[in-house]
C-alpha cells in the first residue's frame, strides 16, 4: 500500500471497532495474509485498502487519495465480544459521515471472500 501519512490529517481521535467486523477481518487475515483492495459496493468512488494494522477508505476518483484510516489496532489482551480499540484518521471533513457505513460495507466484502 502507498504510504498515506504524507497526507495532511484533518482530525485523529480514539475509536473502536466493533468485535464483530475485526474478528471476520482476523479471519480473512489469517486466511489470505496478504494486503487486499476493493471498491465498497453503495458508497461509490470509494474503495477499501486493507493490510494486517492499516485500513484505508480512499477515494478511487481522486487518485486513490486516503479519506479515513484506521489503525494501531489493540486488539491484545481482549476477550472476542470486546470492541477493538484503535485510531482513526480522517484526510476529508466529510470521512466520519461514511466511516460507519464503509465498516459495514467492508464487512459484507471479507464475508464473501471467505463464504460466510
Amino acid at each position: 500500500m502507498r504510504e498515506i501519512w504524507g497526507f495532511p490529517a484533518y482530525e485523529e481521535y480514539p475509536h473502536r471497532v466493533s468485535a464483530e467486523v475485526f474478528n471476520l477481518w482476523r479471519r480473512v487475515w489469517r486466511k489470505i495474509q496478504r494486503p487486499m483492495n476493493f471498491d465498497l459496493e453503495g458508497i461509490p468512488p470509494m474503495a477499501m485498502e486493507l493490510e494486517e494494522q492499516l485500513w484505508v477508505c480512499v477515494d478511487v476518483s481522486f487518485n486513490k487519495s486516503p479519506v479515513i484510516a484506521w489503525s494501531d489496532f489493540q486488539n491484545k489482551d481482549r476477550a472476542l465480544h470486546d470492541p477493538v480499540p484503535c485510531i482513526v484518521t480522517q484526510f476529508h471533513f466529510g470521512a466520519s459521515q461514511i466511516r460507519e457505513q464503509a465498516l459495514l460495507v467492508m464487512a459484507e466484502e471479507l464475508h464473501r471472500m471467505i463464504g460466510d
